[in-house]
């Protein structure tokens, strides 16, 4: 499977989040109010304008809610930590995503 360029910054953005030694610690508020900070990478990342384009927000706003569920997951579940597991979740995301605003 091929995966685009953002779904494997997300993935490594969600890796990079649990390879601090904080994250077992984190709460499910705590990955919560990581929300900001992950739809501004993605924006940046990705070269989207969400303040002009609400297209561009949505989708954004939609891969960011993914890399948090992701993170809620891995959370949960460490096993869940699994980098094909990670990048598929997030290809599929942001393909859901294209599909949804597109029609």
């Amino acid at each position: 499977m091929k995966y685009s360029p953002l779904a494997i910054h997300c993935t490594s953005l969600c890796f990079d989040v649990m390879q601090r030694s904080s994250f077992k610690t984190l709460t499910h508020r705590d990955i919560d109010e990581f929300k900001d900070d992950v739809y501004a990478l993605i924006c940046e990342r990705a070269k989207l304008m969400p303040t002009k384009q609400q297209r561009e927000h949505q989708f954004a706003s939609y891969v960011a809610d993914g890399v948090i569920s992701v993170l809620h997951q891995c959370l949960n579940n460490p096993s869940a930590r699994d980098s094909i597991w990670i990048l598929a979740a997030l290809e599929s995301r942001i393909d859901t995503s294209i599909k949804t605003i597109i029609h």
